[in-house]
């Protein structure tokens, strides 16, 4: 049985990996000014971008001509016998379909041909074609080179001045981009060993002031803390850009090969090999706003161009080779049909109910399935309560008889829904033609129906499903953008905070623990961070004297504050975890040991969960809260879910009744009731207690 054949993507990674290992990526790679000029289609006039621009320039020829095997014939060349031909890819944006009148007869035109509609795709299809260099075209006339008629100082000025970037030379041999300030830092312009140089550094920098979120629209650029994988992506999206536009304008470039960057590269390419598509197509749109610059064009006036019919037949080559799918592409695949579907290599989304191309499979053979596709319907009579009742049973709902269609709203339970839980919801009219509305809150489905006197037909159904899948999916990207936009902010307040945290500050006074990695604000609030197991900031808890405060929109599930490090590597030491940070100060400072602060009991399985990732040796503690006041005592029953999760062991406060009656709950709360010392005589026999338990075993402190 073949190998299964690598996709673009795939070998395209590996190709810039294998240059970034031998330090000869394009961008890696110095040159003269005016030796070089983008890749380029001298017979359609096509300037090849983004993926392409890369892809062609990694051989560093100096003559940037590329034709098709059908161009190079219809202007008389011949391709030489054995060229071997390079890869481009383009996008798709446009369909066209017959005419069809109410039949479902084609409509002709004066001269009895067949018409035709073209519409915008829901999903544009990325195509390849195959390009020959011109040193492999018999008859291609010579190279001579492109005179550059223009200063390229005069235009990277240009680009700088209509910008609007704030940029200051202060620094003594250092350049960068202050996100925090949204501000250029350089060096004076007589520092560098030449103005090329400046321009280059200069327009390196302003690639990153493009990506501050006042200005990138879109989630694909952040901005995280150097030494990260997101600091590693943003430098290669600068470089790259920046690349490409010191080639558009003339100027020398001898950026070097950034050594502190390059296994990060790797390793981003490896875990990701589309992280490279990626990376062209966000440079590539670096590129335009910095052009645009040049012309006046501000970013918020550069509007995304329609792309009309002409505009994608111009760009068109001559040959498909295959047609993938770009991200998850969710199908319409009948029941009936979903064998032949699975064969042809689509894959099933239980979560979302729905068949999917994976990323980066041929969309061709499954094309008959794509939501967009035509469905024929079946055609035997139904009352419309009866076809009504059908669409409910098919989008999942749970329908006893025939619906009830008042034109009032009702609310039914759904299949895999629990029993006391009405997921959904519809809403039935018959006067007029019968109509209504299907809603399923456990899929995401939701959708209008209009009667036509027959039932839907599995490939109608199927789409329902597919398309229901897709608005989930956006709404999924629309949480995770919003998500990452709230770390950048928590982020840029910690970056920006007054200082750490004194020990007089307010609420650490107030709670008698000291500061464990918190700063403060302005205002001398109180900041402690939630990170992933990275360390990534996910969200940022302020505590004020009016209380406790996240960051809008931020992830918080699963971001936790890590008191004192903790390597894993004894498989002794436990590592605690506790709900607050004021308890969790305590029991640090009772027992010297590494805990991890949830935020509250809601969050300490994610958080369990988060760190087993990090530390799947580690014995796990769960200090709980005993919320003795409250019905369920959420505090010990979230502490043992947790503790179960991960096979970790529960320890509880052991509190008098006196204690309780003053509203004591937690081991802050002993604290500075009994004082640190007996704190730590319950909490140092409790935790060696728990190790020598069976794991998940509750363990209460005598």
């Amino acid at each position: 049985m073949s190998a299964k054949r690598k996709t673009f993507h795939q070998e395209f990674a590996e190709q810039i990996i294998d240059d970034l290992k031998k330090g000869t990526a394009p961008w890696q790679k110095p040159w003269k000014a005016g030796e070089f000029h983008p890749p380029f289609n001298p017979i359609s006039g096509t300037v090849y971008s983004g993926v392409n621009f890369v892809s062609l320039a990694r051989e560093g020829m100096e003559d940037p001509r590329f034709v098709t095997f059908n161009q190079a014939n219809a202007e008389g060349l011949r391709i030489k016998k054995g060229s071997k031909s390079r890869p481009v890819v383009f996008w798709q944006f446009t369909k066209e379909e017959n005419v069809l009148d109410d039949d479902g007869k084609p409509i002709l035109d004066e001269e009895g041909k067949q018409q035709k509609e073209t519409f915008l795709l829901e999903r544009p299809i990325l195509r390849f074609a195959s390009v020959f260099h011109a040193t492999q075209v018999e008859g291609m006339p010579e190279w001579k080179g492109q005179d550059v008629s223009w200063n390229p100082h005069e235009r990277s000025e240009a680009i700088l001045e209509g910008s609007g970037a704030s940029i200051s030379h202060d620094q003594r041999d250092r350049a960068f981009f202050s996100y925090t300030l949204d501000k250029i830092k350089l060096p004076p312009k007589d520092k560098f060993d030449s103005q090329d140089k400046y321009y280059a550094t200069a327009l390196h920098e302003l690639g990153h002031w493009t990506g501050h979120e006042k200005r990138w629209k879109g989630s694909e650029r952040t901005f995280g803390p150097k030494g990260t994988q997101e600091y590693a992506r943003e430098e290669l999206n600068a470089e790259i850009a920046s690349w490409m536009v010191s080639m558009e304008v003339g100027l020398e470039y001898d950026r070097g090969r950034h050594l502190a960057y390059v296994d990060s590269w790797i390793q981003a390419l490896e875990k990701d090999p589309y992280e490279i598509m990626r990376a062209c197509q966000t440079a590539e749109r670096i590129k335009g706003h910095m052009l645009g610059f040049e012309k006046g064009i501000k970013m918020e006036d550069q509007k995304e161009k329609n792309i009309t019919k002409e505009k994608v037949k111009e760009q068109e080559p001559e040959q498909t080779l295959s047609q993938l799918a770009k991200e998850k592409t969710y199908l319409a695949v009948p029941y009936s049909q979903k064998n032949t579907a699975k064969k042809l290599g689509a894959k099933w989304d239980g979560r979302k109910k729905s068949w999917y191309a994976p990323e980066g499979s041929d969309l061709t053979s499954l094309s008959q399935w794509l939501p967009d596709g035509k469905q024929k319907e079946e055609k035997p009579q139904m009352a419309p309560e009866q076809e009504f009742a059908q669409a409910l049973r098919e989008a999942g709902l749970i329908v006893e008889g025939l619906p009830i269609m008042n034109g009032e709203l009702q609310r039914v339970r759904v299949e895999g829904g629990k029993q006391n839980k009405k997921d959904g919801a519809y809403t039935g009219y018959l006067d007029g033609r019968p109509a209504g509305f299907i809603e399923n809150h456990k899929t995401g489905l939701r959708t209008n129906w209009k009667a036509n006197g027959h039932k839907l037909s599995p490939e109608a159904m199927a789409k329902i499903k597919a398309n229901a899948a897709m608005r989930q999916e956006a709404r999924d990207l629309e949480r995770r953008e919003a998500q990452e936009q709230a770390a950048k902010r928590a982020y840029a307040k910690w970056r920006n905070a007054k200082g750490w945290a004194p020990e007089d500050q307010p609420y650490l006074k107030k709670k008698g623990v000291k500061s464990h990695g918190t700063k403060i604000d302005m205002h001398g609030n109180l900041l402690i961070p939630g990170r992933d197991s990275s360390g990534r900031i996910q969200t940022m808890q302020t505590i004020t004297p009016e209380g406790k405060l996240f960051e809008s929109g931020a992830k918080k599930q699963g971001a936790f504050h890590l008191i004192s490090h903790y390597s894993g590597t004894n498989p002794k030491q436990p590592l605690l975890i506790a709900e607050g940070y004021a308890t969790a100060a305590s029991i640090h400072e009772a027992t010297h040991k590494p805990v991890a602060v949830a935020f509250d009991a809601g969050n300490l399985e994610p958080v369990a969960k988060e760190l087993k990732k990090a530390f799947p040796d580690a014995p796990f503690v769960f200090v709980a809260d005993d919320d003795h006041t409250q019905k369920k005592n959420p505090g010990i029953s979230k502490a043992r879910a947790a503790a179960k999760s991960v096979g970790g062991v529960v320890v509880k406060p052991k509190l008098t009744e006196a204690e309780k009656a003053k509203g004591l709950t937690d081991f802050n709360d002993i604290h500075q009731e009994r004082g640190l010392n007996a704190l730590k005589v319950e909490l140092n026999a409790g935790i060696r207690k728990a190790l020598s338990k069976t794991q998940s075993q509750e363990l209460i402190p005598q």
